[in-house]
């Protein structure tokens, strides 16, 4: 006998669906964050967590409340946490912020 729950559809093995509810982002947005993540010129596998954290934080942002301020909150917390782990300059922080602004800025028009 199978270890397989057998709880699925006509008896079968349970199958995950893609009509879960889980927060979702667009196709678009990772190509688009990894671009402007790879303008820092920092190693991407130094900055993937940072990416993922800010793009489930995008992606989890409430759509019945005001999206520029959950998306200040997502930016506002991934500059903080990259701050403390990567030394940029002044310069680099504004470019980069710049960048997410206006990430945020397209996602919030396709939505």
């Amino acid at each position: 006998m199978s270890d397989i729950p057998q709880d699925g559809p006509e008896g079968g093995p349970i199958h995950m669906t893609s009509t879960e509810d889980v927060p979702a982002a667009p196709g678009w947005l990772e190509p688009e964050a990894d671009k402007v993540f790879a303008k820092l010129g920092l190693p991407a596998d130094k900055t993937q967590r940072f990416r993922d954290s800010y793009i489930d934080c995008l992606a989890g942002a409430p759509r019945s409340e005001d999206l520029d301020s959950a998306h200040d909150s997502c930016r506002m917390g991934l500059l903080s946490a990259m701050k403390a782990a990567f030394t940029l300059d002044a310069t680099q922080w504004r470019a980069f912020e710049k960048d997410l602004e206006a990430l945020e800025a397209r996602l919030t028009a396709d939505l």
